[in-house]
């Protein structure tokens, strides 16, 4: 199965030489009207280097994987940029397939008919359209679906929180950010004051969008990027989205400003914004937070996914300090009564002995929470020579963290939901990348990496770039998870089952990196770029 998945990839660099052969398209006018077509075929492979523990389909043998591709996508992407002079407007088209692999074939086994988990990793969608004019010689504006950016950080994220994320079909390891993040319909004014050395901008999202386009989208359908243990399990029968929650409605209005200037050498912005919060809690019928869960017809329904309102206030700034010769970068973000799953010992009893542990189902409490980042970005300049690099290797490093400020043990908060490892009063990630840059920046290779400070887990990622002409971009990498705390499975009387399934209590060691276990990855993108 391998071998003839790959034969199949083997021919995509000839389908997209033809594919794109004639694709690029750029017209004007004598008026000095234009019209720009550009875009990129982009085709992913990744191989599993790790086997998984969880059951198969027969729920008595590994699901393993180890060597198999678990990725095989193809994606096309077209941009029309029309500029009238008066106002420009752009459109950004996306199509998504993904071929059923032999592992994503034993995971659909597993689930079983009736499940379609693929659907959500593919399709066709109008990403983004949008008009941008001006409006006298201070006021600018941009109305439609778009992308706004605010914040300073890689990896996690302070104040880039107006748009979800889509982690399904690649968690947060896609080189490139706004190929994850989720376009919303907004008003996008920016307001130049240069009484004020300064400008403002102004954001509002009427509340058009559809609810799937809102919060941080992750893999509960059992996928290839479901937390371990539990690939091949769907969620969402048991914990539906509920996009109506009188405290959760993806339909009400959303709205923020951000005002950016610099003084003393430093850029700054101060920032605010009224939405959604991006990562789902779940409201329980063991723990109802607001109003009772809907039903969905389900028996076994255990309540409902939704996404709260919350206001957070924050501020970034950078500039570079010339005695260490680097550019410093930092954010804050302060969230009052952001909601937060507790119960970090909650089950529900199944049989003789045996418990559905399901933390964080014994309901929601609201806690102040201040985020915070700390970067460095330096160029280590007595490298460039020894190394033969094109330009300074460039090193960053950064420091995240995320305080409770009114914590308390007995809140007995999770940090991820369903499992049971208590939420730390700060929770630490550090952050660091590396990368040299070869013959003309056509080489670039790099390594970045995650930390968790309060319990050793780590990420690493060594990466590949190759740029060759004007149309070819090559990217390669690996997804190395180093997890010391994992929830695992057992065999129980030969059925393999969660490993506290017959435990007095949940298995409490699993925090976010630790639900990564098991799931290293070698990624391979080859992108034609028209």
């Amino acid at each position: 199965m391998v071998i003839k998945e790959m034969k199949w990839f083997a021919v995509l660099p000839a389908v997209l030489v033809l594919g794109t052969a004639h694709a690029g398209f750029n017209y004007s006018t004598g008026g000095g009207q234009t019209l720009l077509l550009t875009g990129y075929l982009r085709e992913h492979i990744a191989v599993n280097l790790e086997d998984h523990p969880e059951a198969d389909a027969s729920g008595v043998r590994r699901l393993d994987g180890k060597g198999e591709i678990s990725m095989l996508r193809s994606t096309f992407r077209l941009e029309a940029k029309a500029d009238l002079n008066w106002a420009q407007f752009i459109g950004r088209y996306r199509v998504d397939r993904e071929h059923e692999t032999g592992y994503l074939d034993d995971i659909n086994d597993t689930l079983g008919s009736g499940n379609n988990w693929m659907d959500d990793i593919e399709g066709d969608q109008m990403r983004e359209w949008f008009t941008t004019f001006e409006v006298g010689s201070r006021v600018r504006a941009t109305l439609g679906k778009q992308q706004v950016v605010w914040g300073e950080t890689d990896f996690f994220r302070a104040m880039d929180i107006i748009h979800g994320y889509d982690l399904r079909w690649r968690s947060f390891l896609e080189t490139e950010n706004e190929e994850l993040r989720k376009p919303l319909i907004l008003a996008n004014v920016e307001i130049e004051i240069p009484e004020l050395n300064g400008s403002l901008q102004l954001i509002y999202r009427p509340g058009w969008d559809k609810a799937k386009e809102l919060g941080n989208s992750i893999d509960i359908r059992g996928g290839r990027w479901a937390g371990q243990p539990t690939k091949g399990i769907d969620f969402i029968p048991v914990l539906p989205y509920n996009d109506d929650h009188r405290r959760a409605d993806t339909d009400d209005p959303n709205y923020g400003f951000r005002w950016s200037s610099d003084a003393w050498g430093w850029g700054y912005t101060l920032n605010y914004w009224r939405g959604l919060n991006v990562d789902p809690v779940a409201n329980s019928f063991f723990g109802a937070w607001g109003s009772t869960p809907v039903p969905n017809g389900n028996p076994f329904q255990l309540g409902e996914l939704i996404f709260p309102k919350v206001e957070t206030f924050g501020a970034t700034a950078s500039g570079y300090v010339e005695p260490i010769d680097s550019v410093i970068r930092l954010e804050v973000a302060f969230t009052p009564d952001k909601p937060y799953n507790v119960g970090t010992d909650f089950g529900l009893p199944v049989g003789p002995g045996a418990t559905l542990w399901v933390p964080g189902l014994a309901g929601i409490k609201e806690k102040n929470t201040l985020v915070s980042m700390i970067g460095i970005d330096k160029q280590i300049k007595g490298l460039s020579e020894k190394l033969g690099t094109s330009q300074f290797p460039l090193v960053s490093v950064q420091i995240f963290d995320t305080w409770l400020t009114n914590f308390k043990q007995s809140d007995d908060i999770v940090e991820v939901l369903g499992y049971g490892a208590p939420r730390r009063e700060h929770t630490t990630y550090l952050t660091g990348l590396f990368q040299l840059n070869y013959s003309h920046n056509t080489i670039n290779p790099s390594i970045a990496g995650v930390i968790d400070a309060g319990n050793g887990d780590v990420a690493l990622i060594p990466a590949l770039d190759l740029v060759y002409g004007d149309h070819w971009r090559i990217h390669t990498d690996m997804d190395l998870f180093f997890v010391h705390h994992q929830k695992n499975v057992k065999r129980f009387g030969g059925a393999l089952l969660n490993e506290d399934t017959f435990s007095p209590s949940a298995e409490d060691n699993t925090h976010l990196l630790g639900t990564f276990a098991n799931n290293s990855q070698f990624n391979l993108r080859v992108t034609y770029q028209f």
